[in-house]
């Protein structure tokens, strides 16, 4: 596989997470994004922190069904 073939492959998988597809590559597994709500965390010293949402890319491995 070429650097521009990886490349456009990447910007190919990431361009459907954005859109909140997932994407399954036999063999390999399944990329999906994931949402996080804005969430409470209290800190060491006792104070209250809100942590903003946030999306990140989920990925399962094909165990080969």
């Amino acid at each position: 596989m070429t650097n521009d073939f990886l490349k456009a492959f990447g910007l190919t998988i990431r361009d459907q997470i954005i859109m909140k597809n997932s994407v399954e590559i036999k063999g390999l597994g399944t990329f999906k994004a994931e949402h996080t709500s804005q969430q409470q965390e209290r800190k060491g010293d006792g104070k209250l922190v809100m942590l903003p949402p946030k999306d990140s890319i989920e990925f399962k491995a094909d165990m080969g069904e």
